[in-house]
């Protein structure tokens, strides 16, 4: 059958045909880049005429991870289309634990940069080029091309800390160092600096792409200071005390006396946060006990969903396929391989 059988015979209109020149391209970005789909299509094309349902039982053979994979994939291209940079992120993020496609990489930048996020951009792209597979040469010498803009747009920060066992924090996290100068992403930035026994110091800077700051900070003794031991039970379990981070698991550290917020995040367990109040001669334990979530009711419907939506990706393709066939075979759009590169 032919698509233009299902439209009353003769020939589709021009408007439906460019219609199905669309489809023609989202279903070369399936294809592909989702290897789960155009390994149905393959064992579709290469099935004996007799043999009913080849297809649909390739498909029920892919491994849940694929299936997985390939709608968080599709989910993920939607929302970038859109300008939806996070949810994008998040879709690609998950496509890539579920199903390690390299493309999945190559779109997740795409998505870090659109959120500001330069060094995770970066980082993206460093892993998509370690394994481009069977992308076109133009495609990863595109991609080396925006690494370079990228790199040259982080912003770089020489830090001067006294004591220099002080632990710092850009936005919460761990910064990268290299050639003793912190690379952090351009825009409004919050420093945090610490060490046990001594005034925690914070900083807010606005960074200008390819800024180059010299920052100097020194922290102040505290004139009385309590012991703040916090045990969360919960290995690598992350810590922080009013705001800062301040290490994973058990954390044994000098506060000024008064009121803190002391707050406890573990993979896998409910968030812990408790505002307590630590004399100034003594000693304050924390020791919570983390709750893991609920169970869902329906621990099912997660694998029933991920195989139906690899169905149906299947059948869809293979339909199109059927149809378009008349037209000899498809050419690779330019932007098949996710949003031109800038």
């Amino acid at each position: 059958m032919s698509l233009s059988d299902t439209v009353g015979g003769g020939r589709a209109s021009s408007t439906l045909r460019g219609v199905v020149k669309v489809l023609r391209g989202c279903l070369l970005v399936a294809t592909l880049t989702i290897p789960g789909v155009a390994s149905a299509q393959s064992s579709a094309g290469s099935a004996d005429a007799g043999s009913d349902g080849g297809a649909a039982r390739v498909a029920l053979t892919a491994s849940r991870d694929e299936a997985s994979g390939r709608a968080l994939f599709l989910r993920g291209v939607g929302e970038l289309g859109a300008s939806r940079f996070a949810e994008a992120a998040r879709l690609f993020e998950e496509s890539y634990r579920a199903n390690p496609v390299p493309v999945a990489l190559f779109n997740l930048a795409y998505a870090y940069r659109g959120l500001g996020r330069t060094i995770d951009a970066i980082s993206a792209i460093e892993r998509f080029l370690g394994n481009p597979e069977n992308t076109p040469a133009d495609r990863v010498e595109a991609a080396r091309t925006e690494l370079a803009s990228l790199r040259a747009a982080v912003a770089r920060v020489r830090l001067s800390v006294d004591p220099e066992r002080a632990s710092v924090r850009v936005d919460g996290r761990v910064p990268q160092v290299r050639d003793g100068e912190i690379e952090i992403d351009p825009g409004r930035r919050v420093l945090e600096i610490s060490l046990s026994g001594y005034r925690s110091e914070r900083r807010e800077i606005s960074l200008a792409p390819s800024a180059r700051v010299n920052l100097a900070v020194t922290l102040a003794v505290l004139d009385q200071a309590a012991r703040l031991r916090i045990e969360p039970g919960v290995a690598n379990a992350r810590v922080s005390i009013d705001g800062a981070f301040v290490g994973l698991g058990v954390v044994d550290r000098l506060v000024s006396p008064g009121s803190h917020r002391v707050v406890i995040e573990a993979d896998g367990y409910l968030r812990f946060e408790r505002r307590v109040t630590v004399d100034a001669t003594g000693l304050l334990r924390v020791d919570p006990a983390l709750q893991r979530p609920r169970p869902s009711p329906w621990p099912w419907l997660g694998p029933v969903i991920g195989v139906s939506s690899a169905a149906v990706v299947t059948v869809v393709t293979y339909l199109l396929v059927d149809a378009l066939s008349s037209e000899g075979p498809p050419t690779l759009p330019a932007d098949a391989w996710g949003p031109p590169l800038r």
